[in-house]
């Protein structure tokens, strides 16, 4: 007959068990999280910039800028024309006024003639005719002048206000001309300073060849050689910065 177990072995055997389930617990727990450790790192996105994306972002913003900028120069167009527009219609007021005004000054003139004429005329024979003549002449002599004066008041504040509108639109002329991106001022100088630079050295050439003595430029000798090369360089130099 097999012998029946003792309840120590029993509990012995148990403890066995724990204690093996006890030391490779986290043995086995620190193998899944090594396995899946890597899987973790793959699922995560990368935070690397992508260069297609970039190169896209860039051209848009290339293009976006260029529209800025075409929009300004329409809006410029269409702000200097209407600049001009506002100039000529000021100009043409200033002229039809001006001429109104020389017109009634001619027959202010005229008038002023007749009532020196009637004048005259009271003093050969000062009858009461004659002086009413000569009232209502200078009358009119006189509201033709003012007549005449006010027209040409007109026609001077049209004209300073023209004047002052075309010096204004020629000043934005030149803010964009002067302005740093266009750099209009390299061309003139570029060309000065080359044409100084071979006018250095043709005159000291000539110099010596026909041992003709210059103020200060003779005493420089062969100093001249480099001043002429350098304004030539300098010029080159200033050539680059033209865009």
């Amino acid at each position: 007959m097999p012998e029946a177990k003792s309840p120590k072995s029993t509990t012995q055997s148990d403890d066995a068990v724990d204690d093996v389930a006890d030391d490779s617990t986290p043995e086995v727990l620190d193998d899944a999280e090594d396995a899946t450790a890597p899987a973790e790192e793959a699922a995560k996105p990368s935070r690397r910039p992508d260069p297609v994306q970039a190169e896209k972002d860039r051209q848009k913003a290339v293009k976006e800028r260029q529209k800025a900028e075409a929009e300004a120069r329409r809006a410029d167009m269409k702000k200097g024309a209407q600049a001009e527009k506002e100039t000529q219609k000021a100009i043409k007021e200033a002229t039809a006024l001006q001429r109104k005004a020389d017109k009634a000054q001619e027959v202010a003139d005229k008038l002023q003639a007749a009532a020196d004429e009637a004048n005259d005329a009271v003093l050969k024979d000062p009858t009461d005719q004659a002086n009413s003549r000569a009232e209502k002449a200078a009358n009119a002599a006189t509201s033709a002048q003012d007549t005449a004066g006010r027209l040409q008041k007109e026609a001077s504040a049209a004209l300073k206000k023209a004047n002052k509108l075309r010096a204004a639109q020629r000043a934005a002329g030149r803010d964009k001309v002067e302005a740093p991106d266009s750099r209009q001022w390299v061309p003139p100088t570029f060309i000065t300073v080359g044409l100084l630079g071979v006018l250095w050295l043709v005159v000291y050439y000539i110099s010596v060849a026909a041992s003709i003595t210059v103020p200060y430029l003779t005493d420089l000798g062969g100093w001249n050689v480099i001043i002429g090369m350098g304004l030539m360089a300098a010029s080159f130099g200033i050539a680059t910065l033209w865009k």
